[in-house]
Formats: C-alpha cells, structure tokens, sequence
C-alpha cells in the first residue's frame, strides 16, 4: 500500500468493513429517521371501495350527457351518502344521491359532479355541466393493492412513510439497530466547555462536540467520551473501551508529532490498522481500522477542518451503511465556477469549501478564500465542498465543477 491511500481505496476498505446492523422492532413513533429492515406491505387495497374525490351529487353519467347552464339535466335527489354512515341508495335513470368526500360510490352510479356545478330545487337538482365518465371517482385499489410493498426495505423513514405505515394497520416496524460511536479528542492543550484558561498555549476544544452532532445527524448513537491527555497510559486505558462501541473515533495523535500516541496505542487494544494518511486536502492523516466482528475505529486529525472533512467522506458512509441504508454518500451537484480558483499542490484531491446556490435553473459555486485546514469558519461560511480532482492545479470562471453539499 503506498503511503499516502487514493481516497477510493480508502472508502473500499472501509465499506467493506461494514454491515448492517442487528434488526429490532420499534413503536411507529420511534421509527422516524430509522431504516427498514423489511418491506412494508398493503394490508388491503386502498382505498378499499370506490368513493367520492368531492361534495356533489353521484350520478349516471348518460342522465348528465350534454348538460349546460342554458340546458340543465334534471334529477331526483334519492337522498345521501356520507363517509362512514354505511348509507345504501341505489342511483337509477334520472336520479342522484347527494354525496359527501370519501363517501362510498352508490351502487348505479359512475360520475360525480361538484356541487359548484349544481342548483337544487326542492327534492330536485340541476346539473349545469357535463363531466365525463367517471370523474371525481376513486376507485378501489387505484393507490395500491393488497399485498403491494408501499414503503421497501432500506427506506430511511419520513414522516410521509409513518402516514402510510399506519394506513396498513402498523403499529410495529423492523428497523436496523442504530450503531453506538464514541467521540474522543485527545491532547494536553486542549480545554473542555467552561474549563478555565491558564496558559495562551491551551485552545478550546471543538472537534469532539462537532463530532458528536455529526454522528447524531448521520443518524448514529454518539457516546461523549471528552478529553483525554497526551499521556499513553491513561490514553491506552480510554482506546481499550473500543471494544464497547460499534465505532470509535478519536481526534488528534495521528500525525506525526513527538506525542502522536494514537496511531501506537490503537494496535496495542487489538485495532488492526487498514490504512494511515490519505491523499486528501484538507485531512491527509487519517487512522482507519476494524476490532472485534464490526467494530470500526477512526482516527481523524486535530485540525478542525480536516476533522469535519474525514468524517464527511469516511465516518458519514460507515455509519450509514451500519445502518442499513441504500444511499450511504451525500448527494453530488454539478455547478458553475463563478470565480477562478487556483492552487500551488495538485498532487491531492482537494475539498474546498465553497457556497453554493441556485440561480435562473443552475447551481452556481464560489469558492471560500479561508481554505486552512484549522479555519472553521470556512465549514460556517460555506454549505458545500468544491472536488478539485488531483493534476488540477487550476479551476477558470465558468467551468462546471463537482460539488458536494455538506447537508
């Protein structure tokens, strides 16, 4: 393996690491965001009997043949069917039933005309138009029909998926456990929430807290491990709980500084080591290795930049495959340049932050000029990465790029 991995190499190690997780059943209102672990299937047709899209009168369409305002078709009203009052009138020659939405369909009638398009006379109505055959009629089956899958296996749930579940009498669904991730950051400069400053060489820490939204969104359990110190025993000590969690992850000593112990101490606790550095900008140093059966152990650099970057391209992938979804990736744009964009080192693939927008039917980008792997405010500012493929050293106003959007 060379010392710097192609990031394709990267992601088939990683992806071939991973498989769903064990299958567990939830109460419908808790498998929101979830993925299926089975078909959902119609537990009868729906709608189960033909019924009225509208108020009206249910009517033979011959009786209203040819029907205007100058030359009305005139009916007797047999009465009316409302939605679950189990009403039985059947319409005959030159009657109608006044009808309600969602009423079943009488039995004789084939159309349904709005009530806009009628005039009532005492025991009469006045049909002012003529509609075809059928209109304003659901019919049975017309959405699904018994035994159809109406939500399928590896669907991340929505609140639209939730409707139609309970539409089939689902109280219950099967869905992919959700893989518990630890989130640690290590290193002796840095200070938790609300810790005091004693020394201007300390930095707050925020890689560990950004992680863990990450890993929430990305639809994970995250376990907030905090800080640990740059010291191996106590840092060997956390590594070895690795084995509690489906994936770990750490941020920081992974490079190649004097205290970098990550990258020694994760062999020592029984992490096989897959790779080390990639060939990325931002996020060159990166720690990928597996433990136990599924175990999946992440080592991202301390620079913020480069932190949020590995987790997008690598961690966010993981996690989604852990949880048995069928698009792992973020989505990928294609948009204009809106301004050039240059760079010195065109041996890697670089993820510069850029916005994004849509503008008169295309997406238009624009590349951030804070590009340092430890400016955060480039992940603020911008809502998307710009793929700057190895060999381009330069990128002209109005060429189309790759984009991806960060959400």
């Amino acid at each position: 393996m060379s010392e710097l991995t192609p990031l394709e190499e990267a992601l088939r190690a990683v992806l071939e690491s991973v498989r769903p997780l064990e299958k567990e059943r939830v109460f419908l209102y808790d498998a929101l965001g979830r993925v299926l672990a089975q078909d959902i299937l119609a537990d009868t047709d729906k709608p189960l009997f033909d019924n009225s899209a509208m108020d009206g009168y249910a009517v033979r369409f011959e009786d209203i043949r040819g029907a205007s305002e100058e030359s009305p078709a005139e009916l007797k009203v047999l009465g009316k069917h409302s939605a679950g009052t189990g009403e039985s009138v059947r319409v005959v020659e030159g009657t109608a039933v006044k009808i309600f939405t969602g009423a079943p369909i009488p039995e004789g009638a084939d159309t349904v005309v709005p009530v806009e398009y009628t005039q009532t006379e005492g025991e009469r109505v006045l049909i002012k138009r003529e509609f075809k055959r059928g209109a304003n009629v659901r019919l049975r089956g017309e959405d699904v029909r018994e035994g159809d899958v109406v939500v399928p296996e590896g669907k991340e749930i929505s609140p639209y998926d939730i409707g139609m579940i309970a539409s089939v009498n689902r109280s219950l669904v099967e869905v992919y456990r959700r893989p518990t991730v630890a989130v640690l950051s290590t290193g002796d400069e840095l200070l938790e929430l609300g810790q005091e400053q004693t020394r201007n060489s300390q930095i707050r820490s925020s890689n560990h807290h950004m992680l863990y939204s990450l890993a929430l969104g990305a639809g994970a359990l995250p376990v907030q491990l905090g800080i640990a110190p740059d010291e191996p025993e106590a840092l060997r000590r956390v590594l070895a709980t690795c084995h509690n969690y489906d994936i770990f992850i750490t941020t920081g000593g992974v490079s190649m500084g004097e205290k970098d112990y990550v990258q020694y101490l994760v062999k020592e606790v029984g992490v096989d080591v897959r790779f080390h550095k990639l060939r990325i900008k931002p996020a060159k140093p990166v720690l990928f290795g597996t433990y136990k059966e599924n175990g999946l152990f992440f080592g991202l650099p301390g620079n913020p930049v480069s932190c949020a970057v590995a987790f997008d391209l690598l961690v966010y992938p993981a996690i989604r495959s852990m949880l048995g979804a069928k698009e792992v990736f973020k989505r990928k744009l294609k948009a204009k340049l809106v301004r050039a964009f240059r760079r010195r080192d065109a041996k890697r693939r670089e993820f510069a932050r850029a916005k994004v927008w849509f503008e008169e039917g295309v997406y238009l980008c624009e590349p951030l000029q804070k590009q340092q792997s430890h400016m955060l405010t480039s992940m603020v500012e911008g809502n998307a990465y710009m793929v700057v493929y190895e060999g381009v050293s330069s990128l002209e106003e109005g060429q189309e790029v790759e984009v991806i959007p960060f959400l």
